[in-house]
């Protein structure tokens, strides 16, 4: 299985995220889902995930905000957003 957070604001983007991964996506193990910058963070180093799924736009700022706040990033990152102007930093 692997560990994964899902980052989002939007409730409903977050349930349908989880929904169509645990329909297509049994390998997945969905350990915590938040909406914003700080509640990330915890989550992250609380449950120590493998991989993220990160929205750009979340409550107290960006993802990118988020990955600032660790030394070490140790898990794999799955960009989520609508918006493709954050394409090239994504990359």
């Amino acid at each position: 299985m692997i560990k994964s957070v899902i980052v989002e604001d939007e409730k409903r983007s977050r349930n349908v995220l989880k929904k169509m991964l645990e329909d297509c996506c049994p390998a997945i193990n969905i350990v915590a889902m938040s909406d914003s910058v700080e509640d990330s963070v915890k989550k992250i180093q609380l449950h120590r995930p493998e991989l993220v799924f990160l929205d750009v736009e979340i409550n107290g700022g960006t993802g990118f905000d988020l990955l600032k706040k660790f030394q070490k990033i140790d898990f794999e990152i799955i960009f989520t957003t609508a918006y493709d102007k954050y394409a090239i930093s994504a990359f």
